[in-house]
């Protein structure tokens, strides 16, 4: 193997190393289209696009703006037009209300309206719970974004992760097919026997199936983050990402002042406030129906009549219409009495509701705090593994070199030189999962913070 493998094995585990671009899974999209870029960012822009659950949240919203919009105008009056027309054969009404025998046929007109005037304050509590129910949606929908995002973050921090593993495989392989043709060269020099390139064939071989397997994990978490977004096939896309700014641990503020910032903030728990907040205005709703309702209303009529059996009894339209009209005004009022229990069964069910608003704003903040608590530790163990792997992998490269310096000089055996090399392959994956680990726990404690 040339000596300059061992400072590029080095460079592959730096943290400062940026990944390289992934390679194109086969079947993913057309062999002549080029792979884009596509960093965390506009994976997550893209997944909030064109997810379903973020269509069907936004409908909801929508919806919650249009009860809201009916709840303001059930304050107006409601105003109505109408006409109608009949034909009496034999007996008909006469304009003093008795049945005289003709025929004959009448129109009428009307216009009326009728405005609520006091309900015990229902429309009131109604406008309040339908501008929380709007609120709900929205928080709803926000909760949706998130939950998505985190879920895209997840995927797509496992593509670099196996991304990164086809890099390591791929560096193995390239340094044991060097001192395969190493080997062959000493054997052609007769230096070593046949069964060294024998076991460095073998070596071979173990590299090229482990490439192998990385390289369909690798294509099986691209098609996991490519269905989580809602990516057609035919769009071809590279996963990158920039990772020389490792978050530092400085930077993790407190458990507490995490939890006091997203239980102010978190969908989650702004969403079960809203709906407490809702069942509230339900149950003062529910109770105005105890107390009377008072309507008043207008109108105003018009008829006109035609005799077919004596029409010199007839008048002309524009008279009848000046001597027919009618105006009114009206003052109702409706006092509830005994309405068989459905009432005070309706408050007792409001009540209910409001108790179990109070458990589900309560469990939800526990949620929370269980998993910010497990977020915040597991990002602290996170770096602590970090460090350590970090650690193992320089230990694990220099002993690399002094098994490879045995082998060349004929001090130590191949086994010897193939389990520092694993060791090394080991810690390079240890130290890759650990690094994309610490990343993805910072980044969903900042979730829960904005």
């Amino acid at each position: 193997m040339k000596s300059n493998n061992i400072p590029y094995i080095c460079a592959l585990a730096m943290l400062c190393a940026v990944p390289a671009a992934g390679q194109q899974p086969s079947g993913t999209a057309p062999e002549d289209s080029p792979a884009q870029e596509w960093t965390l960012e506009k994976c997550i822009d893209y997944a909030l696009e064109h997810n379903t659950d973020i269509a069907a949240g936004e409908l909801e919203v929508e919806s919650g703006r249009i009860a809201l919009n009916s709840a303001r105008m059930s304050r107006l009056p409601e105003l109505s037009a109408s006409l109608g027309s009949n034909v009496y054969f034999g007996r008909s009404p006469s304009r003093d209300a008795s049945y005289i025998d003709n025929s004959q046929i009448s129109g009428s007109i009307g216009v009326s309206a009728s405005m609520p005037v006091y309900q015990g304050l229902r429309i009131k509590h109604e406008i309040d719970k339908a501008k929380i129910d709007f609120e709900a949606a929205t928080q709803n929908l926000a909760l949706a974004s998130k939950n998505i995002s985190l879920n895209i973050a997840s995927l797509f921090l496992q593509v670099m992760y196996d991304k990164e593993l086809v890099s390591i495989a791929r560096s193995q392989l390239e340094m044991s097919s060097s001192q395969l043709e190493l080997s062959k060269g000493q054997y052609e020099s007769g230096r070593v026997s046949r069964s060294e390139v024998v076991r460095n064939e073998s070596l071979v071989a173990a590299d090229k199936a482990s490439l192998t397997q990385n390289e369909n994990s690798y294509t099986l978490a691209l098609l996991d983050l490519r269905q989580a977004m809602n990516l057609p096939d035919s769009v071809s896309f590279a996963p990158v990402m920039d990772i020389r700014d490792i978050p530092r641990i400085e930077e993790i503020p407190a458990l507490s002042q995490i939890y006091e910032q997203s239980v102010r903030l978190h969908p989650s728990v702004k969403y079960a406030e809203a709906s407490l907040q809702s069942s509230v205005f339900a149950l003062k709703s529910a109770k105005s129906a105890f107390q009377p309702t008072v309507y008043f209303s207008a109108g105003y009529g018009n008829s006109v009549y035609s005799n077919l059996t004596d029409k010199s009894m007839n008048t002309s339209f524009w008279t009848q219409l000046q001597g027919n009209g009618n105006e009114y005004i009206g003052l109702s009022v409706s006092i509830p009495i005994f309405s068989r229990n459905s009432v005070r069964n309706n408050v007792k069910l409001s009540k209910l509701s409001v108790t179990r608003q109070e458990l589900m704003l309560s469990e939800s903040r526990k949620s929370l705090k269980k998993e910010i608590e497990q977020a915040y530790y597991g990002a602290i163990a996170a770096y602590s593994t970090l460090n350590s792997s970090q650690k193992a992998l320089e230990a694990a490269q220099l002993n690399f070199e002094n098994e490879k310096a045995s082998l060349d000089s004929g001090r130590s055996d191949i086994y010897d030189y193939a389990n520092a090399k694993a060791e090394v392959e080991k810690a390079l994956a240890t130290l890759a999962h650990s690094k994309y680990d610490f990343i993805l726990r910072v980044k969903i404690l900042k979730f829960y913070m904005i």
